[in-house]
């Protein structure tokens, strides 16, 4: 792999994991008719109505903060599910477990070397709110569709090009690694190189394929 100059970073799924705080989500807005099996199926629906929601918002050209698009799933599930409960204390809860989100692994130790070696960013399509803050911790710029009013992977394209400006550098001299389709269909846009986080050894089906395809941040790490 060339060598680069800046790392652009995803951060749920890439370095943080969301997925184990879904029965912290719903317990206390189920509470006495919570089951791990009623949990997970509302949280599929809720992410369901997400990104049919995300799409339909990124694709007219608009911009939601991530409070308004969760705001408006969660009245279309507890309408849906025929529940009584507060959307926007359902936003809250989903928005503090967010923060809660635990560290892979080998986030930590590979955060500590690639900072010390390039500068490092971090390109999230949410709020500022729903990130855990550990970032903090190190020398790294932080870049949110809340802040730019922008998404990776919008007709815009504004997120991946405030970072390419940011940093004064071309293009190329970036490489972006992220889980989703945003992530590497967004920097390839920009021209920025794109590595796929493939935790879970899913199918890329997008006619834009992947520069590099990992199945962890230390195999990154090691592409570097």
């Amino acid at each position: 792999m060339k060598p680069y100059k800046v790392i652009s970073l995803d951060m749920f799924q890439t370095l943080v994991n969301i997925q184990g705080r879904t029965g912290n989500v719903w317990r206390p807005i189920l509470q006495e008719r919570y089951s791990e099996e009623r949990a997970t199926e509302l949280g599929g629906l809720l992410l369901s109505h997400y990104y049919k929601a995300a799409t339909t918002i990124r694709d007219s050209g608009v911009y939601w903060t991530s409070k308004e698009i969760y705001s408006d799933c969660f009245q279309k599930v507890f309408q849906q599910e025929a529940m009584d409960y507060d959307y926007l204390q359902a936003v809250d809860i989903l928005f503090a477990e967010h923060r809660l989100s635990e560290l892979y692994e080998e986030t930590e130790h590979f955060l500590q070397r690639i900072t010390g070696e390039y500068q490092v960013c971090i390109v999230s399509d949410t709020d500022v709110e729903m990130l855990p803050d550990f970032y903090k911790s190190y020398p790294i710029r932080l870049f949110t569709s809340e802040e730019h009013l922008s998404y990776k992977n919008d007709s815009h394209n504004r997120m991946f090009g405030e970072v390419i400006a940011h940093y004064g550098v071309e293009p190329g001299q970036i490489i972006h690694i992220g889980d989703s389709v945003s992530d590497v269909l967004g920097a390839a846009r920009a021209g920025i190189k794109a590595c796929w986080l493939n935790r879970n050894q899913e199918v890329w089906n997008h006619e834009v394929k992947p520069d590099y395809t990992v199945k962890n941040l230390d195999e990154f790490y090691e592409l570097l």
